[in-house]
């Protein structure tokens, strides 16, 4: 059977104005349009995908005038990063991926690619994670709630798990950083699969039992509740420092699977164990600060019986 041609992006005068082009606005709009070239299947020629990436590396490129605007460095840089990360996905290039790593360390955690990864880039997209900024490392655990729509995350589930005890802020049961952003992840993630019990394992074993990290048991409290295992829930109360962070668990249950029951994305291991779940937090709460967060339960709940009721008597749904 005969191949069709390979269709190539044109990018090699892209590398050269990057380098010393007149005008930053040009390089802007050749940017954009390889990226979403690329982007709808075209490919990168491979002598361009290697200028791109020493363009990236060269600090002295996508240098601005003063009279252009002061984003268009970052916004170049990002467009021809996302552009390259793409092709390396699309092509199984883990060594490109590893090079971006190196020249784009703050703008390769920016971008989705939505198209499956390969497991050998997957693991040089998030390998030694733990050596990153903080920063670098939150971005790339929120990358990786996207990244599981389209690719299968359990290569890199470990490293997933590890940033359960990195830092983060809280504010209600709002939280902020590499931690949070992980659980949020692994919490979507035990959503696609049909059994969550392995994955409630693994986490369970990875919580130092003499100095439990908050969000790490709040995310097993959620995936237990994933799991319809509402007695190992209640187990987690007396290793938690307040029971704040078990019933944010039920909360991050709720919402994760309220969210995907929204965008059509059936919950293969769950029968939606709503009511069991508010129960619980219910008899959990003790003082005006957990039963705050009762309410805000109550509340994702009523949102999302709301949308169910609003399709149900849309038009489309008849």
């Amino acid at each position: 059977m005969k191949s069709s041609p390979v269709e190539y992006v044109f990018a090699e005068e892209l590398a050269l104005e990057a380098c010393g082009g007149p005008d930053a606005l040009h390089v802007r709009d050749h940017a954009r349009y390889v990226f979403k070239a690329v982007h709808e299947g075209a490919a990168l020629a491979p002598d361009d995908a290697e200028n791109l990436t020493d363009v990236l590396g060269d600090p002295q490129a996508f240098v601005n005038e003063p009279t252009e605007p002061a984003d268009l460095r970052e916004n170049n840089r990002l467009d021809i990063t996302g552009a390259l990360l793409i092709h390396a996905c699309r092509t199984g290039d883990p060594g490109l991926v590893r090079r971006l790593r190196q020249v784009s360390r703050s703008e390769i955690y920016r971008i989705g690619p939505l198209l499956p990864i390969p497991a050998p880039c997957l693991l040089a997209l998030f390998a030694d994670l733990g050596q990153e900024e903080l920063p670098i490392r939150h971005a790339a655990m929120y990358r990786v709630r996207n990244i599981h729509l389209q690719s299968d995350v359990t290569p890199i589930l470990d490293i997933i798990i590890s940033e359960l005890g990195s830092p983060e802020r809280r504010r209600g049961l709002v939280r902020k950083g590499p931690a949070a952003e992980a659980s949020l992840a692994l919490i979507a993630y035990s959503l696609s699969l049909k059994k969550a019990d392995g994955l409630c394992e693994r986490v369970a074993a990875a919580i130092n039992p003499s100095a439990p990290a908050p969000s790490a048991l709040r995310t097993l409290a959620a995936l237990y509740a994933v799991a319809e295992q509402f007695d190992r829930v209640t187990s987690l109360v007396g290793q938690a420092s307040t029971r704040a962070e078990v019933i944010g668990g039920l909360y991050d249950a709720i919402s994760a699977i309220a969210w995907n029951l929204e965008n059509a994305r059936p919950v293969p291991n769950a029968r939606y164990p709503f009511d069991e779940a508010v129960t619980l937090a219910e008899g959990l709460a003790t003082n005006a600060g957990h039963r705050k967060h009762v309410l805000e339960i109550h509340k994702r709940l009523n949102r999302f019986r709301f949308r169910k009721a609003t399709f149900a008597n849309s038009p489309s749904a008849t």
